[in-house]
């Protein structure tokens, strides 16, 4: 019994003695959020560039299009949603790795950002293009797009859902976003790639 007691007061008097482990930190450092903001801005600029190649399509574009000129538009916005989404794939890829991407000029010094503008930066993103989105599938429907949207979107939750550990609650503002703009279908897409 005096073993038993002695034992266990051992294995208390060990759990003192032992160092504590340094608790996890829960606030990213600056760095951190500077480069993933780099990497968002980059994405952006993508973003903007293939977006822009699909309004000017839609532009063109007659209210009601026939068939044959769904298809011709369909050759056009598809490409770019898919090049959205190798871009939104490559910043994942960046954010996950924690990879920094280098200026393009030499000697500028890179703005500060903190997580309220990681979040701006990324809600751009986002904004822009389930924007492009709704527009297209208001003008020539889901069908011809639905193999190009669905993983653009799944693409978009990878991203968000890599980036939401850096900034808390990034997921669920983005999510109202998306929803908000593309109704259920935004949160039906949304939802498979959070699943």
């Amino acid at each position: 019994m005096r073993f038993t007691f002695v034992a266990a007061l051992g294995l208390v008097a060990s759990v003192f003695a032992t160092p504590l482990a340094k608790p996890f930190d829960t606030h990213p450092e600056k760095r951190q959020l500077e480069s993933q903001a780099s990497v968002i801005e980059t994405l952006r600029q993508e973003v903007i560039s293939q977006t822009t190649i699909i309004n000017a399509s839609l532009a063109d574009a007659s209210e009601d299009p026939g068939q044959a000129e769904v298809s011709a538009l369909a050759g056009v916005i598809n490409p770019a949603l898919e090049a959205i989404t190798a871009a939104i794939g490559s910043a994942t890829s960046n954010v996950n790795s924690g990879r920094r991407l280098q200026r393009q000029e030499d000697g500028e010094e890179e703005e500060s950002c903190d997580a309220q503008c990681l979040t701006e930066r990324v809600l751009e993103v986002v904004y822009e293009i389930v924007s492009t989105v709704r527009a297209v599938i208001e003008r020539i429907g889901l069908g011809p797009v639905l193999l190009r949207v669905n993983p653009l979107l799944l693409a978009l939750s990878a991203l968000v859902l890599a980036l939401n550990v850096l900034v808390t609650g990034l997921l669920v503002t983005v999510t109202a976003v998306v929803t908000t703009v593309l109704g259920g279908l935004g949160l039906g897409l949304l939802l498979l790639g959070w699943g």
